[in-house]
């Protein structure tokens, strides 16, 4: 029999390492896109040990993290968090960021967020597609980067999970 188990769970610093792992083995051009911190255990580890209301969840298949997902801001004191995935490269195209992204729309909800942000690289056409076709909308542009600035109003005709 196959272990064929399906998990996602809140990360904890106990999981530095193996998120870490992820992170760092995944191709340049893969990752060129998401740049949300550091990737070294340390960094990793420090995040996860220092958060309190922000939201870290393992995606994990056969017992190994195949994935994250994260909604930042609200420990700094933002009303609208902030959400960010990374899928492993060899995993990408099985709908865990559709998945991941609908979790994140529930923690949202349930904790009554009006708004919830993203922030997409203009090349990162791929992302793009997903997050409107999702109800996403495009609000601006971040100066410093020049990353594409998208919002899901819950209370809007979007508003959908």
């Amino acid at each position: 029999m196959s272990d064929d188990s399906f998990t996602v769970s809140p990360l904890t610093a106990a999981d530095a390492a193996a998120l870490a792992a992820l992170l760092q083995s995944q191709s340049a051009d893969y990752v060129r896109f998401f740049t949300p911190f550091r990737f070294d255990e340390a960094a990793v580890s420090a995040m996860l040990a220092g958060h309190r209301s922000d939201v870290y969840s393992g995606i994990r298949w056969r017992g190994r993290l195949v994935g994250f997902f994260m909604l930042r801001g609200w420990d700094a004191g933002y009303e609208v968090p902030a959400y960010g995935v990374l899928i492993d490269e060899a995993h990408a195209g099985y709908g865990l960021t559709t998945l991941s992204l609908r979790m994140a729309k529930a923690v949202c909800k349930l904790r009554a967020s009006a708004r919830l942000m993203l922030k997409v690289h203009p090349a990162n056409a791929r992302a793009r597609k997903l997050f409107e076709r999702a109800g996403f909308k495009q609000t601006g542009v971040e100066t410093a980067t020049g990353s594409l600035v998208y919002h899901f109003d819950f209370d809007g005709p979007s508003g959908k999970i």
